[in-house]
């Protein structure tokens, strides 16, 4: 016989496991793939501003010429530390030779001028203490500030790391744009959102199966006008 409410039964069971599934991953997926940070400071204006808040993709496959990152740094030629991991751009990869001479309006790359339209106030070369030429060794990365003027970047640690690269090992997360972040937002918002409706409707479908499951089967009493016919018994003489 089949017990009353075991479909409710199955059907909260499912919206349990399907809930915790979608409210859990959204929760939980991004603190494992990405990174938060509020930015504080201000190397990277206009891109960044800070008391922006950043998103980094965490262990990235890939670090590429134009990605933003958050990286760890060795200290600058004067001993100081950055205290951190610092927010930069990737100009320059490993096999890549960037230059810059007094005078120029750009910086070379291969010997041809690179094209650096996210540089704050048009200004790549601002804040360039003097001429350089790095030869980016396999593995490693030049970093600058998009706001070249008050920037501590890869132009300053040329004496206590290698052309002022930094290891592509080092590199934390790299940066998602407007959009990536935003989809990333929509995305995992929507799963908690659906598996808190999953773990409502679970509520809901518990308590009709417990109600289901407590209730008696109805009782059929007599029909009126019905004959009511004894047992036979024996009978005596």
């Amino acid at each position: 016989m089949r017990r009353p409410g075991r479909g409710l039964g199955i059907a909260a069971l499912v919206m349990l496991t399907a809930g915790l599934l979608m409210a859990g991953g959204g929760a939980l997926a991004p603190r494992l793939l990405y990174r938060a940070v509020s930015y504080s400071a201000s190397a990277m204006e206009p891109t960044y501003a800070k008391g922006d808040l950043l998103l980094f993709r965490k262990d990235p496959a890939e670090v590429r010429r134009g990605d933003v990152v958050l990286v760890t740094v060795g200290p600058m030629d004067g001993g100081e530390g950055p205290g951190g991991p610092v927010v930069e751009r990737v100009v320059a990869v490993g096999g890549d030779t960037i230059a810059y001479e007094p005078g120029a309006s750009r910086l070379t790359l291969g010997g041809r001028p690179l094209d650096e339209p996210y540089v704050k106030d048009g200004a790549p070369t601002a804040g360039s203490a003097g001429p350089f030429s790095v030869s980016v060794p396999q593995g490693r990365v030049f970093l600058l500030g998009d706001n070249r003027g008050n920037s501590a970047d890869s132009r300053y640690r040329m004496r206590t790391t290698p052309g002022g690269t930094a290891p592509v090992a080092h590199v934390l997360g790299v940066a998602l744009s407007d959009e990536e972040t935003r989809r990333t937002a929509v995305l995992f918002g929507s799963l908690i959102i659906v598996g808190l409706l999953a773990l409502l409707a679970f509520a809901v479908l518990g308590v009709l199966w417990l109600v289901a499951r407590r209730r008696r089967p109805a009782v059929q009493g007599p029909v009126w006008g019905a004959t009511t016919v004894e047992p036979a018994g024996p009978r005596h003489p």
